[in-house]
């Protein structure tokens, strides 16, 4: 199959409030987007775990990713997409371009990115990768550059599958979501976004619920990218699945700091 082209790439919709989130569209056809459906659907596929309820993943970095991705052309193609310099800047600069529009956002001070390829910060990761990327990240923590990479998971969520209001790790910079498929909202699965009822004096990964509001709900829409920076004011869950006939298929993934990002308000 041909590349993912980023001149394909349709914006929809731009969120500046309460934190900068674009959503585009074109990414791949549909017919791609059923092929990745169906191997994701196989008995054989084989996944990593099962977190939040109920929530199968394929891990970048593991020996089922690898294999997964050399069976399915349309899913080895995302992830030479995504494992791009080139991408990640054209992401992150168009949500930097937003966040500037509101005065109440975060940002950090990195002016220089060097980005790694194939690079796996994970446990389960193989035993190359792990020596290499130790390599790395003990040069780049005495280093005043950013060192990034690519990091995303295959998912299938069923029935049950949830996800409180948090912000992502503190090294992320900034996420994303694909759907694969349509998914009834009426029926939960929702990508939730949340604002803060009142300014907290401390950002807390995962703060009360009773503290927050939910801002807006993103329908699962076939083919969709939803890609948002991670500061601490990007509260986000998913409302609780209750469908035991249909699944949610996406992936979702992020581009990552070696260290910790010092995010500041403006």
């Amino acid at each position: 199959m041909n590349n993912l082209n980023l001149n394909n790439l349709k914006i929809i919709e731009e969120i500046s409030y309460p934190y900068p989130i674009i959503i585009y569209s074109n990414l791949l056809k549909n017919n791609q987007l059923e092929e990745l459906q169906a191997s994701l659907s196989k008995e054989e596929t084989s996944f990593d775990k099962t977190v939040m309820g109920n929530r199968r993943t394929i891990l970048k970095g593991t020996t089922n990713f690898e294999n997964f991705i050399k069976k399915n052309d349309v899913s080895r193609s995302i992830n030479q997409f995504f494992d791009k310099k080139e991408i990640f800047e054209f992401f992150y600069q168009n949500l930097q371009n937003l966040n500037k529009k509101n005065p109440y956002n975060f940002y950090f001070s990195y002016k220089k990115f060097n980005f790694f390829k194939n690079f796996i910060n994970r446990k389960s990761s193989k035993v190359l990768f792990k020596f290499k990327n130790r390599i790395t990240k003990s040069l780049f923590s005495i280093s005043n550059n950013c060192g990034v990479y690519c990091d995303f998971d295959f998912s299938v969520a069923g029935n049950g599958y949830a996800r409180e209001p948090h912000f992502d790790s503190k090294e992320r910079i900034l996420n994303f979501l694909f759907y694969i498929n349509n998914f009834s909202g009426k029926e939960g699965g929702n990508f939730q976004i949340y604002k803060y009822k009142q300014t907290p004096k401390e950002y807390i990964q995962q703060p009360s619920i009773k503290d927050l509001l939910i801002f807006k709900n993103l329908e699962p829409k076939k083919g969709s990218l939803v890609t948002f920076l991670s500061s601490p004011q990007s509260i986000h869950g998913v409302d609780k699945i209750n469908n035991n006939k249909e699944k949610r298929y996406f992936f979702y993934g992020s581009y990552t700091s070696i260290k910790e990002i010092e995010w500041k308000k403006y």
